[in-house]
């Protein structure tokens, strides 16, 4: 759920900051980034070439973590939340000085990586940036629901159609935030990414002392 309210969160800031682009929707941005170069906008289209670079490159680097670490997935959230807290400081502390290239690199990397790590709600596989194809497995299983009276494609279909309201509820609140500071997006990325944090080390916390 929080991946896929923050994939929203900085998908609005990136578009609204960055003319246009997406850092987890790479379908979008390809589409964008294709139209900008067969239209001979060369320097329009590399910030939606340097995107897609960085997420490539995240998703690579988001699959040899979970082959490295073999651990329960608990373990998993917590050795993602440290590298991406640990990242998301340094774009928000320095973020006035770090040139457009780099901060777009930066973001697709992260988008790449946490794309590849969670890809779950529940029992369902969805993928928190991109809401086309889970819209598409919403409806599959709502018509398996509905006419073949499938309970498990009930639970699918509401734990991707929640997936899709908490993605437009992170656009929508990354939005607001853009208009109100735009600095604050990425400092308010990196809270929330510390309160999940705490919460897991309360919870671990409180299993060690039920032993």
């Amino acid at each position: 759920m929080y991946a896929t309210f923050l994939m929203g969160f900085v998908d609005a800031y990136t578009y609204l900051k960055y003319d246009g682009v997406f850092v987890s929707a790479q379908t979008g941005n390809v589409i964008v980034m294709s139209v900008k170069l067969f239209s001979e906008e060369w320097l329009e289209a590399t910030s939606h070439i340097i995107v897609f670079v960085g997420f490539a490159l995240g998703a690579f680097i988001g699959e040899g973590i979970i082959e490295k670490v073999k651990s329960p997935s608990f373990k998993l959230l917590r050795v993602f939340l440290v590298v991406q807290g640990m990242l998301l400081f340094t774009l928000s502390l320095f973020q006035i000085y770090i040139p457009s290239a780099f901060m777009i690199i930066a973001l697709g990397t992260l988008s790449g990586y946490e794309l590849s790590i969670f890809r779950r709600i529940g029992i369902t596989t969805i993928n928190n940036g991109v809401m086309t194809g889970n819209t598409k497995n919403m409806m599959q299983n709502l018509y398996k629901r509905i006419f073949d009276r499938d309970r498990e494609a009930g639970r699918h279909f509401f734990n991707l159609l929640s997936g899709l309201v908490i993605f437009i509820a992170g656009v929508v609140a990354g939005s607001q935030v853009m208009h109100w500071q735009s600095h604050m997006v990425l400092w308010i990325a990196f809270i929330m990414n510390s309160i999940l944090m705490t919460w897991l080390y309360m919870i671990k916390r409180k299993v060690r002392l039920a032993r």
